[in-house]
């Protein structure tokens, strides 16, 4: 990315794919943690862990989406 600021249609669109692609992850992660918990456990699953796992694979895709939005083009 060149040095020049975002124009605020770059920032919103920037701003959408990042939203949807942590909550998109956040929602993978969690989804995936509860059916394996379910399956090991067979007993009712603590909804509050769900947030945890939402909330950190969400992180994790938003710094990798950034990470690769901020990459100097060769």
């Amino acid at each position: 990315m060149s040095d020049q600021p975002l124009s605020p249609g770059q920032a919103l669109g920037r701003w959408l794919l990042q939203t949807i692609i942590f909550v998109a992850a956040g929602g993978v992660a969690a989804g995936l943690s509860a059916v394996a918990y379910e399956a090991v456990a067979q007993a009712q699953n603590p909804v509050g862990i769900y947030g945890v796992v939402f909330a950190g694979g969400g992180f994790i895709a938003y710094q990798l989406t950034k990470r690769v939005l901020d990459a100097p083009e060769e």
